[in-house]
């Protein structure tokens, strides 16, 4: 209906619009070998995020967290996945 807005007080959020910044906390996460380094990243770029000039309300923050926190997710598999594959191949021969 007109003049309706969505569960988030109609500010919903294009994370295409911060493909930049998700890339470059992803890039400064994957600098750090520890998972407390990369918690310390995530903390670091909330904080920034949630000050000026950005004026991001807490839940677009958290949005752009959950696609970060994904794609180390999906990079931490890949990376695991790809190292046990040479051992298949050795252990199949």
């Amino acid at each position: 209906m007109a003049g309706e807005t969505d569960s988030l007080g109609g500010n919903e959020m294009k994370l295409q619009e911060w493909e930049a910044t998700i890339r470059q906390i992803v890039d400064a996460s994957h600098e750090q070998p520890k998972e407390s380094g990369k918690f310390r990243v995530l903390m670091e770029w909330r904080k920034a995020l949630s000050l000026a000039p950005h004026l991001l309300q807490p839940h677009q923050i958290d949005e752009i967290v959950r696609e970060v926190r994904k794609r180390l997710t999906l990079a931490a598999t890949t990376a695991a996945a790809d190292t046990q594959l040479p051992l298949a191949a050795a252990g199949a021969r």
